[in-house]
């Protein structure tokens, strides 16, 4: 259970990784995003939530309304503008540069911009006062490069060519508490909130039967999930389990056939903007009882092979995948 729940968090941290892949096309450009759609991943139920309240933090704070980008020669000046007040929280780059103890706890706001030329991608990252620009070489923000005034964040930073064209711009805004210990995590009190802009197209991670052979009468359980941050959450869940009987709206339903045979089973969401996603699989369900074989996904098992490597370079490579 342990392994499981730390690859769903690095699975959710590691989902900041898409966001250079969804923006907007414009020379100077302004992005807007709805409001209150600030969202939490339960690991244990690895269900995506709205949130608009939470104990350990303003959600307001790291709830994106709108970001731009600007291009003047080689300067370029990107701003972030939240529903509620800029937080200054944690500084999460003196937990990568701390060799000396890089086991501690975690409880930053970071506010990042990945924006991509005809030239170079940069990633320019804010944390209480400090930062980080990311392109031919990494550096850090001096106090100058950034002002924050009430519910906007605004960055100038320097690109490599005054010849470089702007192609894309995405922003994140997130919000990490999870407590470490030298060989171990304390899971229980892990909070991760996030909001993106432009929303990622919503795409389901996986769908699947946890046998793939079964027989009448079986209590089978199904599981699904989105790719955490895709589409607008809330989402609604439809199962079809394609043998005529009842659907189920649940997340991860279970369900028992009547009858034997070869069924097509289909998993639906559907989110906030009416978009939908779907994903399919087979069941055979046998009169004289069944063998449990495994209904993992290609996905999932990869995913799996994912979390090996990450348990076995350690907890800095998770500190590293937050960061970049």
């Amino acid at each position: 259970m342990k392994h499981s729940n730390l690859m769903l968090i690095t699975m959710m941290i590691s989902s900041l990784l898409l966001i250079a892949t969804f923006s907007a096309q414009a020379a100077d450009v302004t992005i807007t995003d709805i409001i209150d759609d600030v969202s939490s991943v339960d690991y244990t139920t690895q269900e995506t939530t709205v949130v608009t309240s939470h104990p350990d933090i303003d959600v307001q704070n790291i709830d994106i309304v709108k970001a731009t980008y600007t291009q003047q020669g080689t300067q370029a000046t990107v701003t972030l503008q939240v529903r509620g007040s800029i937080e200054d929280r944690g500084k999460i780059i003196d937990l990568y540069n701390d060799a000396e103890n890089p086991f501690q706890a975690l409880n930053f706001v970071e506010y990042d911009f990945q924006v991509t030329t005809s030239e170079q991608d940069y990633t320019i990252s804010y944390a209480n006062q400090t930062g980080q620009v990311g392109g031919v070489e990494t550096t850090n923000l001096s106090s100058s490069d950034f002002t924050v005034v009430g519910d906007t964040l605004t960055i100038v930073f320097t690109l490599a060519s005054a010849t470089e064209v702007y192609e894309n711009l995405s922003v994140t805004s997130m919000f990490v508490k999870m407590n470490l210990s030298e060989g171990d995590m304390d899971l229980t009190g892990f909070v991760y909130l996030s909001d993106i802009a432009p929303n990622p197209a919503l795409e389901i991670m996986e769908a699947y039967a946890e046998v793939t052979v079964a027989a009448i009468g079986d209590n089978i359980q199904f599981n699904g999930s989105i790719i955490p941050l895709t589409g607008q959450p809330p989402y609604q869940y439809h199962w079809d389990f394609g043998d005529q009987g009842t659907p189920s709206t649940l997340l991860n339903p279970t369900h028992a056939y009547t009858k034997a045979g070869e069924f097509t089973y289909t998993f639906t969401v559907t989110d906030q903007a009416d978009d939908t996603a779907s994903q399919t699989g087979t069941i055979t369900i046998s009169s004289e009882g069944g063998s449990n074989g495994s209904g993992l996904s290609s996905q999932m098992i990869m995913f799996l092979a994912i979390l090996a490597i990450v348990i076995v370079v350690g907890v800095v490579i998770i500190i590293w995948i937050i960061r970049r």
